[in-house]
């Protein structure tokens, strides 16, 4: 194994020479001595594991009916999984949640009609609704920290109105905390507002 340009030279040659998908702890081990500035996860090692399997990213003479012997990958694949489906089931009772109180986002937002998962050509939107202004506001929801990604998402949708004509379109963006970017760009967009929560837990006895 010689110097890689990218992580993913380095994933292709690894399993190539191992004709397996490799153990999370040794691709960790030699993503972390080639790209000591990386910020490996364990959610990047699934990543790679499940485009490789799928035949996504192409690795010649492998096997992609492999299967780690020793279970970590399996163990490895099943946590991130898990992360995965509670981010997604929080961001659905977010969205649940703030679809019927939608004026604790702002007052005197009004959902529009089928202002639920509103569908435009760049996606479904989590909520459209109107303004005191009278002005389309289009509200994303993201469980955890919003990254830039989430930033481009919600103007990737404000933009297929914008297109429409001269009606002014707002965007707000829902998240529990915000990456130091997505807080500088948003301060430089009028039109884009930023809104932190805050979950609360209730404990019921059950017996």
């Amino acid at each position: 194994m010689g110097d890689y340009g990218t992580i993913k030279e380095l994933v292709i040659e690894t399993c190539m020479n191992e004709g397996t998908f490799p153990s999370y702890e040794m691709l960790t081990s030699l993503v972390l001595k080639h790209f000591p500035a990386s910020k490996w996860q364990k959610s990047h090692y699934a990543w790679y594991k499940s485009k490789i399997k799928n035949g996504e990213i192409a690795v010649p003479g492998f096997d992609s009916n492999m299967h780690n012997e020793s279970g970590e990958t399996d163990e490895a694949e099943c946590e991130v999984q898990e992360i995965i489906d509670a981010s997604l089931s929080l961001e659905r009772d977010l969205h649940s949640y703030d679809a019927s109180r939608v004026q604790e986002i702002e007052e005197g937002l009004v959902l529009v009609e089928n202002g639920i998962e509103y569908q435009v050509e760049a996606g479904r939107i989590d909520l459209l609704a109107r303004d005191a202004q009278g002005n389309r506001v289009v509200i994303e929801f993201k469980a955890g920290k919003a990254k830039d990604a989430a930033l481009g998402q919600i103007l990737g949708y404000m933009g297929c109105f914008a297109m429409g004509g001269p009606d002014p379109v707002r965007g707000i963006l829902v998240a529990s905390d915000f990456e130091p970017r997505v807080v500088y760009a948003a301060r430089a967009l009028p039109n884009v507002k930023l809104v932190k929560y805050r979950v609360c837990f209730e404990l019921l006895p059950i017996s």
